[in-house]
């Protein structure tokens, strides 16, 4: 498993989490582990996955201390955000087992040739 793939884990672990306590009960720690997530995307060149987590954290830590749904700045709320980390989690997963399809196909198929 290369880090890109424990990187998605970590954002799918969070994400059920979250689904699971709700977007209600984000806590201060949260904010911190994607902060932390959002720099390991960075560090791995993963610009839009770094924007979204940073995003999340803002919206939530914003949400949590106004106790109300308070719009981010390009407009989108907590709960917008949140959806759009899972979907991309999910693309970028789907997208990585396609790949690997790929890739493994294309090696079977050159070993049939080659055998």
């Amino acid at each position: 498993m290369n880090e890109t793939d424990r990187l998605l884990g970590r954002v799918e672990d969070w994400t059920e989490e979250m689904l699971l306590r709700g977007t209600a009960q984000f806590a201060p720690e949260d904010a911190r582990l994607l902060e932390r997530l959002a720099d390991d995307a960075r560090r791995l060149g993963m610009e839009l996955l770094e924007q979204l987590l940073r995003n999340v954290a803002s919206a939530g830590e914003r949400e949590r201390l106004t106790g109300a749904e308070s719009e981010a700045e390009d407009g989108e709320e907590l709960p917008g955000l949140f959806f759009r980390l899972c979907a991309y989690a999910q693309l970028a997963r789907e997208n990585a087992e396609a790949s690997f399809e790929e890739e493994s196909e294309a090696a079977l198929e050159g070993e049939e040739a080659n055998g």
